[in-house]
């Protein structure tokens, strides 16, 4: 490899290295604990001490038991929690390339602040389509109402003082909205809210329908101010516990996205294309 190779090899290293930039994560998940608000039929989360010291050798031990029900905190419903068909996916069995991928947000704060029984519309996903671009087939839509203010406040999340369901008010997905994901193909659907139902239903339409096609849900879903807007360019990775023959499991929501969203995608070239532009280029040299 002559000086002329040598430097071209340097320059274009020092072009990947120019084009790498620094990745935010943002965790969209709430902490579990005792105070968690919860559905009125799934058990209160409890963490057990088992230990929590120095042991007799004067090292540190500690180490604890949990119990709590399958659809608490920032959770995933598998599908098989509404659905029972041949190849229906439990929580144990969702591929792991449903769990990552692109994320759309909606945003619908004004909305649910005018109605709080308000139900997501196919209107309301094509004006978000007509500012964002069409929702990827593959992706995850989550739908934010800003809900993640009344975290452990169980009157400001349900609308109700009782446990009684039939009194609860907190904005959902209509049926339009759910037919439109699907034709979407969309691996996941979220919410910020308790339930991917508005509060007054008491049938449950649109989780039997997603769930029905194999499509997972993310309810409690926390804050999601820190993301870009509309979620453009971020990725989603679904932390979902692997419970075999669950319905569900709490999970940890990590958002992915370039620091400098708009330089990088000016810069599309990715490291491995520099790579192979570079033995593309060496081995023509030679």
């Amino acid at each position: 490899m002559d000086t002329t190779q040598i430097s071209l090899a340097l320059f274009l290293a020092l072009l990947i290295a120019s084009v790498e930039c620094k990745q935010v994560l943002v965790d969209l998940s709430h902490s579990l604990n005792a105070d968690n608000h919860r559905w009125p039929t799934n058990d209160k989360f409890e963490l057990i001490v088992v230990a929590n010291g120095t042991l007799d050798n004067g090292k540190w031990y500690a180490s604890n038991n949990v119990r709590f029900s399958e659809h608490t905190g920032t959770h995933l419903d598998a599908p098989a929690h509404f659905a029972s068909f041949d190849g229906v996916y439990s929580a144990a069995t969702i591929p792991v390339e449903r769990l990552v991928g692109p994320l759309s947000v909606i945003n619908l704060k004004e909305k649910s602040d005018a109605d709080r029984d308000y139900r997501v519309t196919a209107d309301d996903i094509i004006s978000y389509e007509k500012e964002f671009g069409k929702i990827p087939e593959g992706g995850i839509v989550i739908f934010d109402f800003g809900w993640s203010q009344y975290w452990n406040d169980f009157e400001g999340a349900f609308g109700s003082q009782s446990n009684d369901t039939t009194t609860f008010h907190f904005p959902g997905l209509g049926m339009d909205a759910a037919e439109l994901l699907v034709d979407r193909g969309v691996y996941g659907v979220g919410i910020d809210t308790p339930s991917v139902d508005y509060g007054p239903s008491q049938d449950f339409p649109v989780h039997y329908y997603l769930h029905g096609r194999n499509i997972y849900h993310l309810e409690n879903v926390g804050s999601m101010s820190a993301l870009p807007k509309g979620g453009e360019g971020v990725t989603l990775v679904v932390g979902a516990m692997k419970i075999d023959g669950g319905t569900g499991g709490p999970v940890r929501l990590i958002a992915m996205f370039d620091e400098d969203k708009q330089t990088i995608s000016s810069a599309t070239i990715s490291g491995y294309g520099l790579f192979m532009l570079i033995t593309a280029t060496l081995l023509t040299l030679a």
